[in-house]
């Protein structure tokens, strides 16, 4: 249960939202994805509400989730040569092998889904939500199961999209990279928004996650200015 969550994401952003589990991350989230239903007020998404305007958002807006949606009998060219067409992509072939290269999938192009290691498909999972270049990405864990390495490569694709004016918020619980990455966080405490705004504002004079070890020692921390 979330409630008074009260966040503006603008163009262009890469926006972290953080918090332990059960804080109230990955709902937020849905609500936005128009997958739940608010109790009360309201969310925009792209300037549409994303409950009743689910279909016309979902060409623009690239999701990663929690769990995998793809295929495990299709292949990884299969599965992201599918994505593009859904997207109205032309040019297929070569968008396909773009992406495939671009999150260090080429090895396993012709592998199927179901025989993917667990950051192979986390990975696969990103290339699906960049299908068609979409302004706006919501993504829940994306770097979750990856290792060093690979959270390094999916971190440049990330910045790399920022750099392009996309616009991104995620949840993620390694702390240290979103305090590089990150324009703007929020930390999320017991479903509330425990504080909000740009880096050096949430962090104070110590480190972010200083600064998230005292959010979830103190529930009635103060909100930030934005």
């Amino acid at each position: 249960m979330v409630r008074g969550v009260d966040l503006d994401v603008g163009p262009g952003e890469l926006f972290a939202l953080l918090g332990t589990n059960g804080a109230g991350k990955t709902t937020t989230m849905e609500m936005m994805l128009g997958h739940r239903r608010p109790a009360e007020g309201t969310i925009r998404v792209l300037g549409h509400d994303p409950l009743r305007d689910r279909r016309r958002l979902a060409a623009h807006v690239g999701v990663v989730l929690q769990e995998s949606g793809c295929s495990p009998e299709l292949t990884v060219a299969e599965t992201v040569r599918l994505w593009l067409r859904l997207r109205g992509q032309h040019a297929v072939a070569r968008t396909v092998q773009a992406l495939i290269e671009e999150l260090d999938l080429n090895s396993r192009a012709d592998v199927p889904v179901r025989q993917l290691s667990g950051g192979e498909r986390r990975r696969l999972d990103l290339a699906v939500a960049l299908c068609g270049d979409p302004p706006l990405l919501l993504l829940d864990e994306p770097t979750s199961g990856l290792d060093p390495q690979s959270r390094a490569r999916t971190w440049r694709v990330l910045r790399d999209r920022v750099n392009r004016g996309v616009t991104i918020l995620l949840t993620t619980h390694y702390l240290e990279e979103a305090e590089v990455a990150a324009s703007h966080v929020a930390i999320m405490n017991a479903g509330t928004v425990a504080v909000a705004g740009t880096v050096p504002q949430v962090r104070g004079a110590g480190t972010l996650a200083e600064a998230f070890d005292r959010v979830a020692a103190c529930p009635t921390t103060e909100r930030g200015t934005r």
